[in-house]
């Protein structure tokens, strides 16, 4: 039902061009098996000439002259027949050609546009390799299958129809000899056809996970060299590779024997008319001879036919087995939930007296809860830092300030109006993040910074660099701010993309700004410079800190403990030490460690 919703939806829009198509596979149909009929025509007019010569021969008759013009007019007919053939099969190819691109496109611009909209705990749940998967070998199935295999399937459809129906009108009896053997050919395709169906659908299941796997090792090679596992990795691919190998061997296999097996089917057939329907024919006193032999001929042809659509179909069917999973497979990705966003909802435009988070509840599966209780208080201009042991669910509660989900109980508000309220777009830009993971996309120093917004200009650009203690560094390369980075090849270090990073955030001038573990990875005297960045960006802006690095936090307004998902305490940096209680012994620990 999904792979039928997912057709109508794209190709509905070419009515018009799907009736030509169909008119023209008619008529392309109509013609080709109406030439075996033609054939016989010709045949039986030659053994009418051949008779009629015998006869002027037996009588002693010279110089005879056989009329051709009957023989003529039949093999004209056989030309026009042949030539009106090819231009019906040019028609619908073509319209079917443009009717798959264009299709395929939008489905591919579709695609691209509902991962935009899609929520954060699809890419969660999803690999990478995954859902690229489903923009290039399933959306390329689709397209191959369309191009090539559809139009097999219709105009053998369309062929088998009207062969059958064109073998009834000439010959009862030759026709009934001529598909006695379709239960048995029937039988054997459905078998064939179902297991070949379900080894196709392991083999796309088993290369959407060596995609993902092959992703993810490509990801973390560096991570792979220095623990030096390689032999693991290429272990763990060769055993998903090998369930590639499996289930495209065996969908091929079902797939491929189709062919030969209905080819035998044919010979065999072959040799059934010819013996069966010469026994038949000739012994017919009602019929004339040379009428006879042209009928013969024209079911031999027919027979030799018969299954050509059996085996065109049963050909393409694997192929399009693929296009039916792509579908399938796309259209789940259409299924998923997109963002909520309130209809006529308000606009976000500056925040006025401050966030409040009130006993929030969340967990990201049912049963399991990730914060529990939590309440948080973040007047406007002030800084939040939030604390605590890995797993306690401090960027849970980021994550759910920016919406990337909701939460299950309470509430997150600003300027006292529950956030899920507000127009999606309009508070996502009044929120920036710093995250742990910067990210560089493949352009312009400058265009990274002003990632977003095109509207910035180059002072501005330089401006924010200058704020965040990078514009230095951009200047001493020999392009500046016009040197072209990608996030694998670019020439920055992991504190420089951070400010980088920074720069971009500060250029947005957002009202609420979140910074995950924004020094976590870096160096000391890199920890500086972003330290001083941050400082800058925080400045009047009402903030939320994470933070492993409690000497990055000292100075924050508030601070908030987590531990097992709920606040264990809160306080400034000297009133939560006068408490002695767990962030004294973070704090005391960490600092005798550095």
């Amino acid at each position: 039902m999904k792979t039928a919703r997912f057709f109508w939806f794209y190709f509905k829009r070419y009515k018009l061009s799907f009736v030509v198509i169909f008119a023209a596979i008619i008529l392309a149909t109509y013609l080709q098996v109406k030439t075996p009929v033609l054939m016989g025509d010709a045949i039986a007019e030659l053994g009418k000439i051949g008779q009629q010569y015998f006869a002027a021969t037996q009588m002693g008759q010279k110089g005879f002259e056989a009329d051709m013009a009957d023989f003529n007019g039949v093999m004209l007919k056989l030309f026009m027949a042949y030539v009106a053939t090819v231009v019906a099969n040019l028609i619908y190819s073509l319209l079917l050609t443009r009717i798959v691109a264009h299709s395929t496109n939008r489905m591919r611009k579709g695609l691209f546009g509902k991962l935009e909209r899609l929520t954060i705990a699809f890419f969660d749940r999803h690999k990478d390799g995954d859902i690229l998967s489903r923009f290039t070998s399933d959306l390329d199935n689709i397209q191959n299958a369309f191009n090539q295999s559809m139009v097999q399937i219709l105009s053998n459809g369309a062929l088998y129809i009207g062969m059958v129906w064109m073998m009834f009108r000439q010959d009862t009896r030759l026709a009934l000899v001529t598909i006695a053997s379709t239960p048995v050919a029937l039988l054997a395709l459905v078998i064939i056809i179902r297991l070949a169906r379900k080894y196709t659908n392991l083999q796309q299941a088993a290369v959407s996970k060596l995609n993902a796997y092959m992703d993810e090792k490509i990801s973390g090679q560096k991570a792979i060299i220095v623990q030096g596992v390689q032999e693991e990795i290429i272990a763990g691919f060769v055993e998903l590779n090998e369930e590639v190998r499996r289930t495209t061997f065996k969908g091929r296999l079902f797939g491929g024997i189709m062919f030969p097996f209905m080819n035998g089917m044919s010979l065999v057939n072959t040799a059934i008319v010819i013996f069966a329907g010469s026994n038949i024919v000739l012994n017919d006193s009602s019929m004339d001879t040379a009428v006879a032999l042209g009928l013969v001929v024209t079911f031999v042809q027919y027979s030799q036919q018969y299954y050509q659509p059996m085996m065109q179909i049963a050909s393409s069917w694997a192929e399009l087995q693929l296009a039916f999973t792509g579908a399938h497979r796309i259209q789940e990705m259409f299924d998923e939930p997109e963002e909520v966003r309130p209809e006529n909802a308000p606009l976000f435009t500056e925040l006025k007296e401050g966030v409040e988070i009130k006993n929030i509840d969340f967990g990201y599966l049912p049963g399991q809860k990730v914060l529990s209780d939590v309440t948080i208080s973040a007047p406007k201009g002030k800084m939040i830092a939030v604390v605590g042991p890995t797993g306690s669910g401090k960027t849970t509660i980021m994550n759910l300030i920016n919406r990337f989900y909701d939460v299950n109980g309470g509430s997150i508000a600003f300027d006292g109006r529950d956030i899920r309220e507000y127009d999606l777009d309009s508070l996502r830009e009044k929120v920036g993040i710093v995250l742990q993971e910067s990210v560089l996309f493949s352009g312009t120093i400058a265009d990274n910074i002003r990632f977003g917004n095109d509207e910035i200009s180059q002072e501005m650009v330089e401006t924010a660099a200058r704020a965040t203690h990078i514009h230095d560094f951009i200047m001493s390369l020999p392009e500046g701010y016009e040197t072209y980075v990608t996030d694998d090849e670019n020439i920055f270090s992991t504190g420089q993309k951070q400010l980088i990073s920074i720069a971009r955030t500060l250029l947005t001038d957002p009202q609420v700004l979140i910074l995950d573990e924004a020094t976590s990875n870096v160096d000391t005297v890199t920890e500086a410079k972003i330290q001083k960045a941050m400082e800058a960006i925080i400045a009047g802006r009402t903030s939320f800190v994470i933070a492993h690095r409690l000497k990055t936090i000292l100075n924050a307004d508030e601070i908030i403990v987590l531990k097992d998902g709920k606040v264990l305490e809160q306080g400034n940096h000297h009133e939560l030490l006068k408490q002695k209680g767990f962030y004294s012994e973070l704090y005391h620990n960490q600092f005798v460690f550095e």
